[in-house]
């Protein structure tokens, strides 16, 4: 009879994640508590025509730097045409600046949802903070991105 009360059950998947990773520090912190939980994590990195980091500079240059000093895998997303096509338009409208917020993050969710899929994930994780900025980390605006 073991004394020990962790109870291993035969059948349990090791938990696994996916983050959407900027190379900032928000996600960068976000992906390290989830490794110090000891869930795999892999990540996707989000390129548009107005941000390439292969570059190394610009927006999100950091990208590749952070996965590696982190040991993850990295899949990066290109939105081309479509992302263009959502800026024309975007049905949620514009923030400040002439930002499509709530468009532009359900992309990345979806691009993120459909490489859990393909892998086999159970969690989506983001380094985004509920009521950080005035759209699209508003709890109703999480839920229409969720949607």
């Amino acid at each position: 009879m073991s004394t020990s009360t962790e109870t291993k059950q035969p059948n349990m998947k090791k938990p696994k994640a996916v983050v959407l990773l900027s190379g900032g520090l928000d996600s960068n912190l976000s992906t390290r508590l989830v490794l110090n939980q000891k869930i795999e994590v892999e990540a996707v990195a989000i390129k548009t025509p107005f941000c390439d980091f292969d570059c190394g500079k610009g927006c999100g240059h950091r990208v590749k730097e952070v996965a590696e000093s982190l040991g993850i895998r990295l899949k990066t997303v290109y939105f081309g045409d479509e992302y263009l096509a959502m800026l024309k338009n975007p049905k949620h409208g514009f923030g400040s600046g002439m930002n499509p917020c709530i468009d532009c993050r359900a992309m990345m969710y979806k691009a993120a949802k459909e490489h859990m899929d393909t892998i086999g994930d159970s969690y989506l994780v983001t380094g985004k903070v509920l009521s950080q900025s005035p759209m699209s980390q508003q709890r109703n605006d999480i839920r229409t991105i969720e949607e």
